[in-house]
């Protein structure tokens, strides 16, 4: 299905991008055929693609789509999860219930390998149903394959991680300090031209880096590695788009941890600053 992203809109500038965008997937399930479509999946903010918020009256018409054709909405979780953008989870911004929730890196901070599936009950026990044993025995819990299947650490650690999430409040952490780093990242914006647009919420962002913001010609994905070589070599890690989209690799991706603090998102803004102001000199 065609993206969602509203700053590069498909169908020029109009007030309902989001209806439209959404009706996309309308138009891919129908020529797919309905009855073959079991489920979609979707990130609440799309990370991998550039930090993409979801528009205005998106997930409203995502889910009156999924209902009308009885396909079930798959939402992933992974990046978004587990406090990244001020809340538990990303989906929680937008009025939507997801059927079926994916999660991992966040589940234990990294620290063990885990990753989880969460249903809502209807689908629970649809699936449920479907796996009795040979004999027709109820196993009485919802079968599916995994390696490390019995393998206890990672839940050990994913519920100690969550733990210590909820005493050391770091979701509203994630909040405060998040919406002061969306701040300092909109004051850049209004610094540098060259940025076209900052987006994200919570303690995630992307900044994309534009030649001309009336144009929106991106800059080139060398010179975008450029510039975040310069920002990690002043001791501060970003991350960027690598090869998600022809020619449109040129959005800087930040996701600082849920303990950092003001002083932390200084730090990264003012050599995300310095960074940008060595590249218009050297222009």
């Amino acid at each position: 299905m065609p993206h969602n992203c509203e700053y590069r809109s498909q169908f020029g500038n109009v007030e309902d991008y989001g209806i439209r965008s959404a009706n996309e997937i309308e138009k891919t399930i129908l020529a797919e055929g309905p009855e073959t479509v079991g489920a979609i999946c979707l990130e609440s903010i799309t990370a991998g693609g550039g930090a993409i918020m979801p528009p205005l009256g998106y997930w409203r018409r995502v889910q009156e789509i999924c209902r009308e054709y009885n396909v079930l909405l798959l939402l992933d979780e992974v990046v978004m999860g587990l406090g990244r953008t001020g809340k538990w989870f990303g989906y929680q911004h937008f009025d939507v219930k997801p059927d079926i929730v994916t999660m991992a890196k966040g589940l234990a901070s990294g620290y063990a390998a885990i990753s989880c599936t969460v249903t809502t009950n209807e689908v629970f026990e649809m699936c449920h149903q479907k796996c009795e044993s040979d004999e027709g025995v109820d196993l009485g819990y919802f079968r599916d394959i995994s390696t490390f299947g019995a393998c206890t650490a990672g839940p050990t650690a994913a519920l100690a991680n969550m733990q210590i999430i909820e005493n050391e409040r770091l979701i509203e952490n994630s909040a405060n300090v998040g919406a002061y780093l969306q701040e300092s990242l909109h004051q850049l914006e209004h610094k540098h031209k060259i940025i076209g647009q900052v987006r994200g919420l919570g303690l995630f962002a992307g900044i994309e880096l534009v030649k001309n913001r009336q144009t929106k010609e991106p800059v080139d994905e060398t010179e975008l590695a450029r510039i975040c070589a310069d920002v990690m070599s002043q001791g501060v890690m970003i991350g960027r788009t690598n090869r998600s989209f022809h020619k449109l690799n040129n959005t800087i991706l930040l996701a600082p941890a849920l303990v950092a603090t003001k002083a932390d998102i200084d730090a990264i803004t003012r050599a995300i600053d310095v960074a940008l102001t060595r590249h218009k000199l050297q222009e």
